[in-house]
């Protein structure tokens, strides 16, 4: 249905499903159509949580990859997977770093946090 490397809006996926229930018949591609729409709204939702990093938590990020991999293989989807992983990982990091150098005996100064 949709080859290109381009995802369609979630709005416009379902504008077609819309419209597709107006025929009383089962068309082959809805099933397509139905996982295209499931992906374009989590790309969506992926776009959204990433636009504004000071918001993107990690629970947030975990939550986003738990619902991806539920959804059917698409090149875009795996792209943006890869991403959100990446950024998990460094951020999980980067959380056990700020941990640790927050439970340090005795307290770090301000500049060895700073350094850090």
């Amino acid at each position: 249905l949709f080859r290109s490397q381009e995802m369609p809006s979630a709005s416009e996926l379902q504008d077609l499903l819309d419209v597709s229930f107006e025929f009383d018949i089962e068309l082959p591609q809805l099933v397509e159509l139905r996982e295209r729409l499931e992906q374009a709204r989590w790309l969506e939702d992926v776009k959204l949580a990433t636009s504004d990093p000071n918001t993107l938590t990690l629970d947030a990020m975990r939550r986003l990859i738990d619902l991806g991999v539920g959804l059917a293989p698409h090149l875009i989807v795996e792209k943006a997977m890869a991403r959100l992983q990446e950024l998990l990982t460094v951020s999980e990091h980067w959380d056990d770093e700020a941990r640790c150098l927050m439970k340090a005996r005795p307290h770090n100064s301000l500049s060895v946090l700073k350094a850090a």
